[in-house]
């Protein structure tokens, strides 16, 4: 985003950090001991080396176990001289930028404030203060540790949102949930670090360490799972992009093949697959469904293929014998389109475009509650272009004739709620449409992305 909303975000953060610094000092008071600026001289070489050594996630964003040094800061030095001690890694961070700085120190100083809110002992910093009890130690060291860790996560996914754009959802996906275990870690490793402090000493420094070493290893263990899924599913995207492609390239050419016989299949084909697109976004289907209605609706009849020459050129009234062959086409493309993963699910509805509501249909005679909606929407789609359109039997019909025979055939042979959603995209649209002849209808030149990019166009109109 520009600099006008990421100025004001600074700006905002600055404010609180110094209004949190301010109440605490005023409250709190601010004390000046030898041994808080040893520890916190000791603490500003643990958290500094931790971003000496951080793993990057991504172009913006990058993880370390800085975060145990000033959870343990809070608990042991209190709120204050925790910042203090972070103020040596947000120098060398921020060090090719002022505003940079700013934003480091602003932060530092925001989280450990509300973790120092959050743990009830921290006005009292355990280094200073009389030995108290190992287990409320732990407990509020852990309970300032959340406190913390979710504000550092807050605070650097606004930055993400404002300076990035990225969607929240998003940042959560990438950059907060792969490392909810290693954030874990870090926090039981500083509530162990304050335990043992209050129980054994300096000693502590120990656990701090150990705990950090454990914290990053799955810190880095969990950054490589991520990168290894990210990468395995950009391949497996584009092996099932270029499978689908040249299947869908083979399916086109088969049709393609058919309209040079009779020269009606293809014209046929792509005008099922138009308003059978249309009529799946009438009908309020998701994207993935209509773009699959549009591909079945261009080989649904594939399986005329495997059917005698003859018999698509054939003018004039069938006789039983080839109204039998070619009531097998609906079965044949189903045959053909299910040896293709992608296209089981569209091969049944290829299957049952003939089927009808009062169950007099091909090939399996079902009835209305078993037909699924996709296979009805072709049903409709392909018999108004079947009749509109000029067949080597017969002449188109005008389409006035055509939505009549529609609305005949309402809840008998076919479904209701499609025919009148089909009659309102026609009351819409122009003569050419209705005749399935403009630009819209053009059959594609077999390469899959020019029949996708044409879906996509059309429905934007």
């Amino acid at each position: 985003m520009s600099e006008t909303h990421l100025k004001p975000y600074f700006g905002a953060l600055v404010a609180f950090a110094i209004a949190l610094v301010a109440s605490w000092i005023y409250w709190q008071g601010f004390t000046l001991d030898p041994r808080l600026l040893v520890g916190a001289a000791v603490l500003a070489c643990f958290i500094l080396a931790s971003e000496l050594f951080s793993l990057r996630v991504n172009t913006w964003s990058i993880i370390n176990a800085s975060d145990v040094g000033l959870i343990v800061g809070v608990a042991i030095l209190g709120p204050i001289w925790a910042a203090v001690a972070a103020l040596p890694a947000d120098l060398f961070v921020g060090r090719r930028s002022l505003v940079r700085t700013v934003y480091e120190i602003s932060h530092s100083i925001i989280i450990v404030c509300l973790a120092g809110i959050a743990f009830p002992f921290a006005s009292d910093p355990v280094l200073i203060a009389e030995p108290g009890t190992p287990i409320i130690a732990l407990y509020g060291t852990l309970v300032a540790g959340a406190v913390l860790v979710s504000s550092n996560k807050i605070i650097d996914s606004i930055l993400a949102k404002v300076k990035h754009d990225q969607a929240l959802h998003q940042t959560w996906k990438e950059n907060v949930q792969p490392y909810l275990l290693s954030d874990a870690v870090n926090i039981v490793t500083a509530g162990l670090g304050a335990l043992a402090w209050v129980a054994y000493g300096p000693a502590a420094t120990v656990v701090v360490v150990a705990g950090s070493v454990g914290s990053q290893v799955l810190v880095y263990s969990s950054r490589e799972r991520v990168r290894e899924s990210n990468e395995l599913r950009t391949r497996v995207d584009s092996l099932e992009r270029s499978l689908t492609a040249a299947n869908t390239a083979f399916g086109t050419a088969i049709i393609r093949e058919l309209g040079r016989r009779d020269g009606y299949t293809h014209r046929h084909a792509i005008a099922t697959a138009v308003y059978a697109e249309d009529l799946g976004r009438e009908m309020k289907l998701d994207e993935t469904c209509v773009g699959r209605l549009r591909m079945a609706g261009l080989l649904h009849n594939v399986g005329m293929f495997e059917l005698p020459g003859d018999l698509l050129v054939t003018t004039g009234k069938l006789n039983s014998i080839a109204q039998h062959q070619l009531s097998e086409h609906p079965a044949l493309g189903q045959r053909m389109l299910s040896a293709v993963p992608e296209f089981e699910e569209m091969a049944s509805w290829v299957r049952w475009h003939h089927e009808r509501p009062d169950g007099r249909g091909y090939p399996d005679k079902l009835r209305g509650p078993w037909i699924p909606t996709e296979a009805k929407i072709l049903a409709v789609a392909q018999s108004y272009a079947a009749m509109v359109l000029d067949q080597p039997r017969r002449p188109g019909m005008d389409p006035s004739e055509a939505r009549g025979n529609l609305s005949a055939g309402i809840d008998t042979q076919f479904d209701g709620v499609v025919v009148r959603a089909f009659l309102r995209i026609l009351d819409t649209e122009s003569e050419g449409y209705r005749m399935a002849d403009d630009h819209r209808f053009v059959f594609p030149d077999g390469r899959p992305e020019i029949l996708e990019d044409r879906g996509r166009k059309d429905s934007m109109r």
